[in-house]
């Protein structure tokens, strides 16, 4: 299950700062009512030049209760600016 979405954003100049649209952006696919069990960041060559770049996200796998979700955010010339993952799921009841 892959759907893939695409969004022109400012890069942050600070790493917190594209940690939180990464997040952001991974949270909003993996759907509401879900916590974050696992994120993971990395960040690539284009990290620190890139004034803009592409956000793609995607959902790579759906349970009942665990959305498997990734995003990556790349420069114009198609440079890795950051990646990220994470897993959610639904909280305990």
């Amino acid at each position: 299950m892959r759907q893939d979405v695409t969004q022109v954003t400012p890069v942050p100049p600070d790493p917190a700062g594209v940690a939180a649209i990464i997040q952001a952006r991974l949270s909003e696919l993996a759907g509401s009512g879900l916590r974050a069990v696992s994120l993971s960041l990395d960040f690539g060559p284009a990290w620190g030049s890139a004034q803009a770049g592409e956000l793609e996200a995607w959902v790579d796998r759906r349970t009942r209760s665990l959305a498997f979700v990734r995003a990556r955010l790349l420069a114009s010339d198609g440079r890795m600016i950051a990646v990220g993952s994470g897993v959610f799921s639904l909280p305990a009841a």
